[in-house]
């Protein structure tokens, strides 16, 4: 829990769209999970231990309400806990624009400004050439590994054309399918597969290397929108560490936000529980190559 919220608190400007909608959610009765998650920022800067883990305890609990698989104390996973955080953000929009729409103001709902974009699926048969389209929500990827290789070519083995058994209409039972970005994000969340079923159908950790990018260019779907290329600059990283897909620790590493324009130092931070120190973007993408679980993007300006 600790080490998926810290991974949030580094997105600038989705922490920013939180605050600036504050004048709606504060005094809403369904909106104490964007309450809690304020009051876990504002109290990292507390030194008060009792204070620090009353917030999170309460932000648990909040949490748990919403999906009774986080009720107990039993190892759970990052990318679960981080999904079920923001479909519930998500999920109060509809509300909260009502009541914004009471109060004479709008309301704009951080994850789906920020954080959710949307995929296209094209599927084609392999007979008539009939093509099918579906657009979907997405709010982040789960890329399979690519032993050796970059983040962007994990990426680009989720976006490859693969195949499909479907039976068309015009009784060809082979087809292709392809997913593209329809938009992007302001932040792209993307998961790396670490955990897999084997053939017995027990759970193991994967620990192939994956060289991870500090910026990643990616392209929306060219049929869809002449739009160019969009550049992304990592800037936290959620690592599990252990041997196994039951045991282990979770910690994040993030990009140090209280720089001053035009500090060109690569400070990060790494948050392993109570503990903090000082690190580089540079070191923590050579020591997590085996170990990153969910990465952080932020778009760049052009």
């Amino acid at each position: 829990m600790n080490s998926t919220l810290q991974g949030l608190l580094t997105l600038t400007h989705f922490i920013q769209e939180v605050h600036n909608q504050q004048q709606v959610w504060r005094s809403h009765p369904e909106s104490q999970l964007i309450r809690g998650f304020v009051e876990v920022e504002v109290c990292r800067f507390s030194n008060s231990k009792a204070e620090k883990k009353s917030v999170l305890a309460a932000f648990k609990k909040t949490v748990a309400e919403f999906n009774s698989e986080f009720e107990d104390d039993s190892q759970k996973d990052a990318h679960e806990f981080l999904s079920c955080v923001l479909d519930k953000l998500r999920s109060l929009s509809v509300d909260l624009q009502s009541a914004a729409g009471d109060m004479g103001i709008s309301y704009t709902c951080p994850v789906n400004a920020h954080i959710t974009f949307q995929m296209l699926s094209t599927r084609t048969c392999q007979g008539c050439g009939m093509q099918s389209m579906r657009e979907e929500d997405y709010m982040n990827l789960s890329l399979d590994l690519v032993p050796g290789g970059t983040v962007s070519q994990c990426l680009q083995e989720y976006l490859k054309e693969s195949q499909l058994e479907y039976r068309c209409e015009c009784d060809a039972e082979e087809s292709t399918q392809q997913m593209s970005f329809l938009t992007l994000p302001n932040v792209l969340i993307l998961q790396l597969k670490r955990f897999r079923f084997t053939e017995s159908f027990n759970l193991e950790k994967v620990d192939s290397p994956i060289l991870l990018s500090r910026e990643l260019m990616v392209k929306p779907a060219s049929s869809i929108t002449k739009q160019t290329m969009t550049r992304y600059s990592l800037v936290s990283i959620v690592s599990h560490l252990g041997s196994t897909a039951h045991s282990g620790h979770y910690i994040c590493d993030g990009a140090h936000r209280e720089q001053k324009p035009g500090d060109m130092t690569d400070r990060w931070l790494m948050y392993n529980d109570k503990d903090v120190s000082e690190t580089t973007g540079a070191s923590v993408c050579y020591l997590r190559q085996q170990t990153a679980y969910m990465l952080f993007y932020e778009k760049q300006n052009s």
